[in-house]
């Protein structure tokens, strides 16, 4: 796993079909923005944002979909506040066609303080963050999660530690794969396996189910985040260059 170089964004935006950008965004350097980043977004997100329970949440889900506006904004030549986005069959949100003559896709994941949003042209991406520092009984869900096959992998190793990155790096592969292909979380997980192994960048994904193969050839892309965030972003064979983008401060 190669770690990625964070660029800071260029004014104006392009992306070809060849490319896949992503953004990241921490949650605790845009504080100062927040009033600004509130006025992009459409009241039925305000709506949205209200129902959190908790502040933080509630924040968290402003900050992410007002980037999201402003980054696709800037690559359609948009105003942010006027894109409009419509919802697949299972939840997949994508931008109104009407307005999206660079046919771009996108998706997004959030976890603890990062937030990513991923960008393609033409071709449909998923992406996946973790942090997986947090407390969580990783034993009984592998059960749910892993297939017969995974779980076999998982049964052998030695270390604890070991095991929760392996959990992590079975989850984020997988919900990066289904948000790619558009059914999300509604399919049973467990009925998929993904190569646990810990890839280099740019390395085919094979994702056979219990009773067949996947016959598009998906491509995994890892990034390494360090020590407290696992994250795979799936995307098409078009995709070759990958280029991160750092958006900390922005400007009205």
């Amino acid at each position: 796993m190669n770690p990625i170089l964070w660029k800071k964004p260029p004014a104006k935006l392009s992306i070809s079909r060849s490319e896949l950008h992503v953004w990241r965004v921490h949650l605790d350097h845009v504080k100062d923005q927040h009033t600004y980043l509130i006025s992009l977004l459409s009241p039925e997100e305000i709506k949205r944002s209200e129902r959190f329970i908790f502040e933080r949440d509630s924040y968290r889900y402003q900050v992410t979909h007002s980037m999201k506006r402003l980054i696709l904004g800037n690559y359609l030549d948009c105003d942010a506040q006027y894109l409009r986005f419509e919802v697949g069959n299972y939840g997949k949100p994508s931008l109104a066609s009407l307005q999206n003559a660079l046919n771009i896709q996108f998706n997004l994941s959030h976890s603890h303080n990062l937030i990513l949003i991923a960008v393609t042209r033409a071709d449909s991406i998923g992406i996946d963050i973790e942090y997986y520092k947090k407390k969580l009984s990783i034993e009984s869900l592998a059960e749910i999660i892993f297939s017969p096959l995974e779980r076999k992998f998982f049964s052998e190793l030695k270390s604890q530690q070991e095991r929760k990155k392996v959990f992590f790096r079975c989850w984020t592969r997988k919900e990066a794969y289904l948000k790619a292909i558009g059914t999300g979380l509604t399919q049973d997980i467990s009925k998929i396996s993904v190569d646990l192994s810990e890839f280099s960048v740019q390395d085919w994904l094979q994702v056979p189910t219990l009773s067949k193969t996947e016959n598009t050839q998906w491509k995994l892309f890892t990034l390494d985040m360090r020590n407290a965030y696992m994250v795979a972003i799936v995307a098409t064979a078009f995709q070759c260059y990958l280029t991160g983008f750092d958006l900390n401060i922005l400007h009205e």
